[in-house]
């Protein structure tokens, strides 16, 4: 996009993939790969006859925008061709945002967002934000998050992607403007002692293999929950209703969703107030000690690498996941099966007492 060009600001459903395109992994994206983003960005495609059409004049927007760069090398099994992959901008690149977002006519409450540094992806989001406002801006319902992040995005999770960005805060959006709330679904736990620490497992099995073993044992945990997978970034605000509960120590697997969930539910509970969320670090060292590394996982850039495996703590263990996710491997927690949990106890109890 030139400086001299007045900018359109993007479609709704270009909006919709820019954010889906800056949330991706890797700066570079292949066809096959930007399928399932346009289902996401656009779920009413699936059944047009015109979706092939359709993201091709999204993608030809978004490259009009400065949003991605599309290759010379193309996709004819079907027309319309289509570029073979994409390649997104470096981060530091605000400069089509920076355009984008003072040609859009904000209402009031996004005033911020023609001066705010955003990326394109961002300005996108709060395209599809002011347009609601402006359609909605009269009725008073308020829904659950995902409720409205699926009115919204035709996604249900993508708000829950977005509340601890910068587009989150005082001055800027907030549950409220958006009439919507965080439910909390129950949290699945069983008492086991009188100890104040709530042992969180991302498994069920490895959840059944610990709640078998701390029983048997002297321990400081009081209760153990199942955190179900990525439902945990909701479900720890369940905490509040245990308030015996001092301390709060996760064990999940070690690849990318197994590390994100736990940092996300960290950062809920200490905006709620709530224990701090930290690693059950004798697990996890009980892992990465005797798991086998399993291939078919998406490799991870450096940068995201780091920021996944810094939430271990532990400089030795964050090096050696930091690598795992480089290769493209992962460590599932099942590895700590009951019998090594056993004979192992006192290589993983200490920071559980």
């Amino acid at each position: 996009m030139s400086l001299g060009t007045s900018p359109t600001p993007l479609s709704p459903r270009a909006a919709r993939l820019a954010a889906e395109l800056e949330a991706w992994g890797r700066r570079t994206i292949t066809l096959a790969e930007i399928w399932p983003l346009f289902a996401r960005a656009d779920p009413a495609s699936a059944t047009r006859p015109t979706r092939r059409a359709d993201l091709a004049a999204t993608i030809a927007a978004l490259a009009t925008a400065g949003v991605v760069t599309a290759s010379r090398n193309l996709d004819r099994t079907a027309e319309p061709p289509l570029p073979a992959r994409l390649t997104m901008p470096q981060p530091t690149a605000t400069m089509p945002a920076a355009a984008l977002a003072l040609a859009v006519p904000w209402r009031p409450d996004l005033a911020w967002a023609a001066t705010a540094r955003l990326t394109v992806g961002q300005v996108g989001v709060l395209q599809v934000v002011n347009t609601w406002l402006r359609d909605r801006g009269k009725d008073q319902d308020v829904v659950p998050l995902r409720e409205r992040s699926l009115e919204l995005f035709g996604y249900e999770k993508r708000l829950d992607t977005l509340l601890n960005t910068a587009l989150f805060g005082p001055g800027r959006l907030t549950l409220t403007m958006l009439r919507t709330f965080r439910s909390r679904p129950p949290l699945p736990v069983r008492r086991i002692g009188d100890g104040p620490i709530l042992l969180v497992v991302e498994n069920a099995d490895t959840f059944d293999s610990l709640r078998r073993t701390l029983a048997a044992t002297s321990s400081g945990v009081g209760h153990i929950a199942w955190g179900a997978g990525a439902a945990f970034e909701a479900s720890v605000l369940s905490t509040a209703e245990l308030p015996h509960v001092r301390d709060v120590a996760y064990f999940g697997d070690l690849d990318t969703d197994g590390l994100r969930i736990p940092a996300s539910a960290a950062l809920s509970a200490t905006a709620e107030n709530l224990p701090t969320v930290r690693p059950a670090h004798g697990l996890y060292r009980l892992l990465l000690d005797h798991g086998t590394p399993q291939a078919g996982q998406v490799t991870v850039e450096t940068e995201r690498a780091a920021a996944l495996a810094s939430w271990l703590g532990e400089p030795a263990a964050t090096a050696a996941v930091e690598d795992l996710l480089l290769r493209g491997l992962r460590l599932p927690q099942e590895a700590v099966s009951a019998r090594l949990l056993a004979a192992a106890i006192d290589s993983w109890i200490a920071d559980l007492r």
